[in-house]
């Protein structure tokens, strides 16, 4: 009876690499080049631009602010908010992008809607619950609400999303 840890496999020898044709390299490189692109899935980029295009004829529309923020923007306020999430929520619900770095750059925009859909939340509380005197707090409010737009489009323009990165128009104050 042999022992087993005597048992040698024979060597294997080494192949030289073949050569790779012509047509083989072209092949290898277009898998490689289109494998690297980065691509949503179809209807996606189109849908959420379809979406902030009218959320932005709304907020200049119907919801935009007069030359101030008070209490009759309340109702305003709230509907803005109820418009981001509800855009937040539609994208979330499409179908994702292929690439890990595609699917974060989308989350980090959902993200800063989130944040952005927050401080709308709390600009209202700001606005339902002002008295005299506290105009500077609303001020306040009212910056951070627009930094955090600020924010949204620069993530919605690193994901690839046009409409979307234009914000600034969605924190208008009609001027004196």
């Amino acid at each position: 009876m042999r022992d087993e840890n005597a048992y040698h496999q024979r060597p294997r020898r080494r192949r030289a690499p073949r050569p790779v044709s012509g047509v083989g390299a072209v092949v290898l490189v277009g898998a490689v080049a289109l494998g690297g692109c980065s691509s949503s899935p179809p209807g996606l980029v189109e849908s959420a631009d379809k979406k902030c295009d009218s959320i932005t004829d709304r907020f200049t529309g119907d919801l935009a602010y007069g030359k101030t923020l008070g209490s009759d923007d309340l109702t305003k306020v709230s509907k803005r908010n109820t418009l981001i999430r509800d855009l937040r929520k539609d994208i979330k619900e499409l179908p994702q992008p292929n690439s890990a770095a595609d699917r974060a750059a989308l989350n980090t925009w959902l993200d800063k809607l989130d944040t952005y859909a927050k401080e709308l939340y709390t600009m209202h509380s700001v606005i339902q619950n002002l008295k005299p005197g506290m105009e500077l707090l609303l001020a306040v409010s009212g910056n951070v609400v627009k930094d955090s737009a600020k924010e949204a489009g620069a993530a919605a323009k690193k994901a690839g999303l046009h409409s979307c990165s234009r914000v600034k128009r969605w924190e208008y104050l009609v001027p004196d």
